[in-house]
């Protein structure tokens, strides 16, 4: 090899060698380490590096500065990122930076940009290999490379592992990319970390700059069909609707559906006053929060020709009738989410602050440790409103929520490890269904204050769970399987508790009502049909109300309950 060569060669392992420093610099420690954290990084400074070695030589050094240098500043960000905010470069973080303006950006970068980041080894050892790369490139160093034949071919042997061992996580990455529109499967894939799997800043921010202009141009759409939408009339049926949606709710650990524990004796009481009336064949189509969401808000529904941005948000049909509309959550707040899905995807519909001035007259602005807080948030908003004609309140509490023994005060504990001796499940077990029963049984007193605030108004509620739940039932898991389902993690993920309950003075204002309800009780449901059910009610009629759609109407056809985005829920 020439001397030309030798100096060519060196220039393209010094460039390989800085990439794949900077890519493991950039390994997110909080998240447990495997394999693809060192095979992904050398792949990634191969392809990045290797084809600079066929540019003319006029160009060669510049291209390879260029390359370099942008590739370390893009490692940079993602280390600042984890050492500042705690996670590596997201949608929600690329789209912050899209909206700032130059007062904000600079204003930012003069608040948490100086002098400490240097405290920060990752982010001083990245910023020497900076002013390192240039000299090195442009310098007229050689390395003569040694050629040794089981040198060589112990590199390509490791190479070659490292390219087999990134081929199907790379397949997985791609199919991110190939869900055009689609947001409910892009976040499918997101809860099984196909985006994660590729741990590097640059799989990152293509993953994060991609999610979020999908999710923009969804959102764009949503916007469009629900500020041109109208009514056609409003009979203002039920005068005083109120949504409660819950969160993580397996529907097995709930005494009203026969659970062996009394997890709900306040619901299962106002059962048998003959106010509470149980749905026993309700059904989600996901088990992520968000896609369930984006559902049972929107008018779109499974089996719809059109696509979903194609179809209004409901609540925008109750405010053009004249309905006070309020939303309350303890999870997904305007000003930013606390975790889910969203954080990944990039920006949900309940995010976007010009959409939510449409949908709704009142949104809290804060969260609640435990769902009581919300109540009271709730209660203190109601007396402020004072009497409105017709009012329709959504409430979404954190529910049973993993963590568990995070959502009830432990002041209100009622079951311990001994109730479920009989159990086949080891101890930590044993406490974590513990846990999930004291968190339901503290849900029950949730609901049952919410219904009392309304025991005295023309009032009707709805209760269902966004999802359910693994609870060391049938499989030894708790949480949520983000797979395709099986009929075992249907039963606990993704059938739900609901409910409808009526105010004393509902019930005499309104038998007909009443009689529907009682009559559908056990009418199989996809809880997408929800927003037909809410149009009903109110007496609302538009383009959108089919009483063949809606539950509560004797004309009601079930339609095929599809679960995960593919799977028939009554085929399984």
């Amino acid at each position: 090899m020439d001397s030309h060569e030798t100096i060519v060669e060196s220039k393209y392992r010094i460039l390989f060698v800085v990439l794949l420093i900077a890519c493991l610099s950039c390994i997110d420690m909080t998240n447990r380490l495997n394999i693809h954290a060192f095979t992904a990084p050398i792949v990634t400074a191969l392809l990045l590096s290797w084809p600079t070695k066929y540019c003319s030589n006029t160009i060669r050094p510049f291209v390879q500065l260029v390359v370099g240098e942008l590739f370390l500043g893009l490692c940079i960000v993602d280390c600042y990122c984890q050492e500042f905010f705690g996670t590596p470069i997201t949608p929600q973080i690329l789209r912050s930076l899209f909206l700032s303006n130059t007062r904000e950006t600079c204003e930012f970068l003069s608040t948490f940009v100086g002098g400490y980041i240097l405290l920060h080894w990752r982010i001083t050892f990245l910023l020497i290999l900076v002013i390192i790369l240039p000299i090195c490139l442009f310098c007229r160093w050689k390395i003569s490379p040694i050629y040794s034949r089981k040198l060589k071919i112990t590199g390509i042997i490791i190479l070659l592992f490292c390219i087999l061992a990134e081929v199907p996580t790379t397949f997985r990455y791609v199919q991110l990319f190939l869900q055009k529109q689609n947001i409910e499967k892009i976040e499918g894939l997101i809860f099984r970390h196909y985006h994660e799997e590729v741990p590097t800043p640059l799989h990152r921010i293509a993953f994060a700059y991609y999610a979020s202009t999908q999710s923009s141009e969804i959102l764009d759409r949503i916007k469009l069909s629900t500020f041109t939408t109208d009514i056609d009339s409003c009979s203002y049926t039920s005068p005083h609707i109120v949504l409660i949606i819950g969160e993580s709710y397996n529907k097995h650990h709930s005494s009203l559906y026969g659970y062996h524990i009394p997890t709900t004796p306040l619901q299962q009481e106002r059962k048998n006053r003959g106010e509470l009336f149980p749905f026993s064949n309700a059904i989600t189509p996901w088990n992520i929060t968000s896609n369930v969401f984006l559902d049972i808000f929107s008018l779109w529904e499974s089996g719809n020709d059109e696509k979903i941005t194609a179809y209004p948000l409901f609540p925008i049909l109750f405010r053009r009738a004249g309905y006070t509309v309020s939303f309350f959550s303890n999870q997904y707040l305007l000003k930013g989410f606390l975790k889910g899905a969203t954080n990944q995807a990039g920006n949900f519909f309940l995010a976007d602050s010009e959409l939510s001035d449409s949908l709704f007259d009142y949104r809290n602005q804060r969260s609640s440790k435990y769902d009581m807080g919300i109540v009271e948030q709730f209660k203190n908003y109601k007396s402020e409103r004072g009497y409105a004609n017709y009012t329709l309140d959504i409430i979404h509490l954190i529910g049973q929520h993993f963590e568990y023994s995070m959502r009830y005060p432990h002041s209100k504990a009622t079951f311990s490890e001994k109730d479920y001796s009989e159990r086949t499940i080891d101890k930590e077990a044993k406490r974590i269904v513990m846990h999930y029963d004291n968190a339901t049984k503290y849900n029950d007193e949730v609901l049952d204050s919410l219904l009392s605030l309304h025991e005295n108004d023309n009032a009707v509620i709805i209760y269902l769970s966004d999802h359910g739940e693994e609870v060391y039932d049938e499989l030894p898991v708790h949480g949520r399987l983000f797979q395709t389902p099986t009929k075992t993690q249907a039963k606990n993920e993704f059938e739900v508790p609901m409910w409808i309950w009526c105010s004393r003075k509902y019930q005499d204002n309104y038998p007909d009502i009443i009689t529907c309800i009682h009559n559908s009780v056990n009418n199989p449901i996809l809880t997408d049909n929800l927003p037909q059910i809410l149009l009903f009610l109110a007496g609302i009629k538009c383009k959108w109300t089919d009483s063949k759609r809606n539950v509560l109407s004797p004309q009601y056809k079930s339609k095929p309950r599809i679960i995960g985005g593919r799977i028939d829920f009554d085929k399984l």
